[in-house]
């Protein structure tokens, strides 16, 4: 009677284990939608405090030229950061996706020196 006991509870921990594996105690849409709540309330409470500039593009710009032209210069951020906020405020639409004579809102940061 043991070893069928031992077996049985052998047999429901292997099964647990698997099924945590596999399944999960969370599924995983309901983990997804709870992140993308979390961060979308934040990027959108950030997205109406960051300033930005709108721009009617031309043949030949790029998001990186049109940032650079805003300042006069060599951006006050690093492009990884420029490429994220550019994309944010223009619904996703990626750099290389940018058309020309469309409006964009490139984004407007202080410099560290002022």
């Amino acid at each position: 009677m043991k070893k069928v006991a031992a077996i049985i509870t052998i047999a429901v921990f292997m099964y647990s284990i698997y099924y945590d594996l596999k399944i999960g105690t969370l599924k995983i849409d309901q983990a997804a939608t709870a992140m993308t709540e979390i961060s979308s309330s934040n990027d959108s409470a950030q997205m109406k405090s960051m300033p930005y500039d709108t721009k009617v593009t031309k043949p030949g710009d790029t998001v990186i030229s049109v940032a650079e032209s805003i300042y006069g210069g060599s951006i006050p951020v690093p492009i990884n950061q420029l490429i994220e906020d550019f994309q944010k405020l223009n619904d996703g639409v990626k750099p290389d996706e940018i058309q020309v004579n469309k409006k964009y809102k490139f984004p407007i940061y202080s410099r560290q020196d002022d």
